[in-house]
């Protein structure tokens, strides 16, 4: 029971810290700030991380492992490619729309990339992982006449680009599915298909 309390406030203040981290920055955000928004002590913060610098790098790597787990996860298996392109999309853009203050927080570690270089090195890893994954089904595709030929490498970083902008840019449309549904539907004319 001890052990799942500390869990759970560990995961408070990180929550927090990233609000925090991504509305004021790495300078401006305050370890005090994250305490009361995570309702614990000033030194219970550095109970679970030892300064801020630490604190702000969890803040970056932990939840993009969730990230990872979503964008990278195999599709259904199916003759069809454009199918499970089809299916990938609709479950990226589902968990992106949800993803508002973390996607603020990456694009504030990207736009800084010589200030957080090993956190940028991070993210630039998982664009090159999202490559791997979507190019045997972008090939495929490609190869079945289904999709148009284009560079599958520059397909997934524009489609990364995209699902990252659409969240950045339409931050109060969380919860409106039909513009999500638009999204997921334009998302996959990146991909170049033959017909709809």
């Amino acid at each position: 029971m001890a052990m799942q309390k500390s869990a759970e406030k560990r995961e408070r203040i990180l929550q927090a810290a990233i609000q925090m981290f991504s509305m004021n920055g790495y300078s401006n955000a305050t370890i005090k700030e994250v305490a009361k928004a995570a309702g614990v002590s000033f030194g219970t913060v550095f109970t679970y991380f030892e300064n801020k610098e630490e604190l702000f790098h969890a803040s970056v790597l932990e939840p993009l492992e969730e990230v990872k787990a979503v964008m990278l996860a195999s599709p259904e298996p199916s003759e069809e490619p454009t199918v499970q392109i089809r299916e990938l999309i609709e479950q990226h853009v589902s968990f992106f729309a949800q993803q508002t203050v973390y996607v603020r927080l990456l694009q504030y570690v990207i736009a800084q990339r010589e200030r957080f270089p090993d956190l940028f090195m991070e993210l630039d890893q998982f664009a090159v992982q999202l490559r791997n994954a979507l190019r045997p089904l972008i090939v495929k595709g490609q190869e079945l006449g289904e999709l148009m030929e284009l560079e599958p490498d520059d397909v997934s970083d524009t489609y990364l680009a995209y699902v990252n902008g659409a969240r950045l840019t339409f931050t109060e449309t969380a919860d409106d599915r039909k513009a999500w549904d638009m999204f997921t539907r334009h998302a996959y004319l990146l991909f170049g298909p033959r017909s709809l």
